[in-house]
């Protein structure tokens, strides 16, 4: 039997796993909440619960049973959290998630400064990004893969 050597981290070690993977997984942005209310959100979306099971223990949040999309496809589980625990969050794990992720990271806080007549354009760029795991086109096209996915690696 395998042993968790994750229980074993210290914190800050724990801090740079969870980051690695929401780094991979993750999403993060201003998304509507209903009645017209958008609010900043974090959230990763995986089939391993154990790792979703991590985030919740360690920043709070609600863990949610997705719904299985195609019939072949495996059972996916989602982490949540929204508002200044969602800042809260990301502030203890940006510095070690990549260039791209704390980009976007320091334009959402920008509006959070800055009030949130900025919501629509944030909206736009985060429907943008996310749409495709958080990568920009113009993100693509810096790693020379145009967009496509490059021979030997997955997504």
């Amino acid at each position: 039997m395998l042993k968790n050597s994750y229980e074993k981290l210290s914190k800050k070690n724990k801090i740079i796993f969870l980051a690695g993977l929401f780094d991979g997984e993750g999403s993060f942005g201003i998304w509507g909440k209903g009645n017209g209310r958008k609010t900043f959100q974090v959230g990763v979306e995986m089939t391993d619960k154990d790792n979703i099971a991590r985030f919740s223990n360690f920043f709070g949040g609600n863990i949610h049973k997705c719904k299985i999309r195609k019939a072949h496809w495996t059972q996916t589980w989602r982490w949540r959290l929204s508002g200044s625990r969602a800042y809260d969050c990301i502030e203890k794990m940006i510095e070690y998630m990549c260039i791209r992720r704390q980009e976007k990271y320091n334009v959402v806080k920008c509006d959070k400064i800055s009030g949130p007549g900025r919501y629509a354009h944030l909206q736009e760029a985060s429907r943008d990004k996310d749409a495709d795991g958080g990568c920009t086109n113009d993100a693509r096209k810096k790693d020379g893969s145009g967009g496509r996915s490059l021979p030997g690696k997955t997504s």
